[in-house]
């Protein structure tokens, strides 16, 4: 979500690319129940790309083999049993789960325009057919072209709406296991495992915890603060372990009792 946040230009062109192929596919496909099947994968395949392009939360794309093959410093295989037990993460989350109901919200209104609107393409064609080709399936393409725009306009205006009830979005990731070796930090995710090598960029900060157990590596960007928050049994050590090899200044660290 930060990479849609901050590189808002590189998402709307990748999504005005999606909406030229569906544009195209939809006039050989026609009004059907294929098409919706068709969108349905793509808007999976297009959320992976996302998700790709994003690379980890900081920035910085490296390979996970070539981090791995370092010497470990330190591995946590399962956090989620550490993060139940810290009572104030519920807080932490608040700005950010209310930036996903707002988004939410935006999503179900382009779904009920999707649905309502998507018999009426044939109609619009026949009308553009009047004033603009004599091309029956350049019109239909035109139809399906203004027909997605209008879609891709009610997701982004949602998504300006969203950010700007916001004053700047907490992005807080919190690996289910993640391993460092003196070459970086592997993480793992829900959707994919991705590798931030060390040393860290020069605008990143750590914060440790102690009380509540979790070391943080903060990128603050334009419009969101970035939070890799990673969940220890012993966040002294990972602390001094990131500082250490992630070759950070004394101003980069901070240790905090209450966050």
């Amino acid at each position: 979500m930060s990479y849609m946040v901050e590189q808002r230009w590189k998402s709307t062109l990748l999504n005005q690319v999606y909406i030229l192929i569906y544009s195209v596919l939809a006039v050989f496909i026609g009004v059907n129940y294929m098409l919706f099947i068709l969108v349905i994968i793509f808007v999976m395949i297009s959320m992976f790309l996302q998700s790709y392009l994003g690379g980890n939360p900081l920035g910085k794309n490296t390979k996970v083999t070539e981090i791995l093959q370092g010497k470990r410093l330190y591995h946590e295989p399962e956090t989620r049993s550490i993060q139940m037990k810290d009572k104030q993460v519920m807080v932490d989350f608040q700005e950010q789960t209310k930036f996903t109901l707002y988004t939410t919200i935006g999503m179900f209104i382009g779904l009920i325009y999707f649905f309502v609107l998507f018999k009426h393409v044939p109609d619009l064609a026949k009308f553009l057919g009047y004033y603009i080709s004599y091309s029956a399936r350049l019109d239909l393409f035109l139809a399906f072209l203004i027909y997605f725009e209008g879609y891709f306009i009610i997701t982004t205006l949602n998504m300006i709406w969203a950010v700007s009830r916001i004053k700047k979005l907490p992005m807080i990731n919190t690996p289910s296991q993640y391993t460092i070796t003196d070459k970086g930090i592997v993480i793992k995710g829900m959707i994919s495992t991705k590798g931030i090598a060390f040393p860290l960029p020069n605008e990143v900060n750590v914060n440790i915890n102690e009380d509540r157990k979790f070391v943080e590596v903060i990128k603050e960007g334009k419009r969101t603060i970035t939070k890799l928050r990673f969940y220890s049994k012993n966040p002294k050590r990972l602390y001094e372990i990131i500082r250490k090899y992630g070759k950070l200044s004394e101003d980069q660290g901070t240790k905090t009792q209450n966050i």
